[in-house]
């Protein structure tokens, strides 16, 4: 009883959380519509389709499925941790330094700030859903959704801010990256308690980890 007791309250707080996550985005986009140029707005739009793109991509990847479904020991979860960094990484420089000819390919200049802004959510995101996916194995839903709204919350305020200081796009993506921010030191937080990487990492051992597990 006591099991089930626990897992009604989770998918309680889960349910909760996504209702209040889709009420504040709806809200944010919203006031941002009503603020912005109507120039801006195509801009927008972009950046929109590329934060969902990352989030739902930074979801499936990063070996998440792995941690969530198997009983890794702490090398090998570490070998995952910095193994995911070190992709994040990668697709940060890549991002980054070729900002300029994806705008121009695109037909808009102030897309290359927007997506060198972008590029520093590729950093921060690995080392969040690396332990999000620990708590998940560990079913600890209820500090999920914990982390999952206030974050939102937070990044909700930082986008609120920054339109009072100057109305731009870039305060969407101000926005998400206090979000992402806010939700990786949450969970880093939270899944100490089951695990802190250690020092050592090869490209070997992490393809291992993956080709076995995956």
């Amino acid at each position: 009883m006591a099991i089930r007791e626990r897992n009604l309250a989770n998918a309680k707080w889960s349910i909760l959380s996504s209702i209040k996550i889709i009420g504040i985005g709806v809200l944010q986009l919203s006031l941002l519509a009503q603020i912005l140029q109507a120039n801006e707005l195509n801009l927008l739009a972009i950046a929109i389709v590329v934060l969902l793109a990352i989030d739902t991509l930074a979801d499936l990847g990063f070996g998440n499925r792995v941690i969530r479904h198997q009983n890794l020991n702490n090398e090998e979860l570490s070998h995952l941790y910095w193994g995911n960094i070190l992709g994040g990484l990668v697709i940060f420089a890549l991002l980054f330094t070729g900002s300029d000819i994806y705008s121009r390919l695109m037909g808009q200049p102030e897309l290359a700030v927007m997506l060198e802004m972008m590029s520093v959510i590729f950093i921060i995101i690995p080392q969040g859903q690396h332990y999000r996916a620990i708590l998940q194995r560990e079913k600890q839903f209820t500090r999920i959704a914990f982390t999952e709204t206030s974050s939102v919350l937070a990044g909700l305020a930082v986008t609120l801010f920054t339109v009072w200081l100057t109305p731009s796009v870039l305060c969407a993506i101000w926005g998400y990256l206090a979000m992402v921010s806010i939700r990786m030191l949450v969970y880093c937080y939270y899944g100490r308690s089951w695990f802190q990487p250690e020092y050592r990492f090869s490209l070997k051992a992490f393809a291992a980890v993956r080709a076995r597990n995956g």
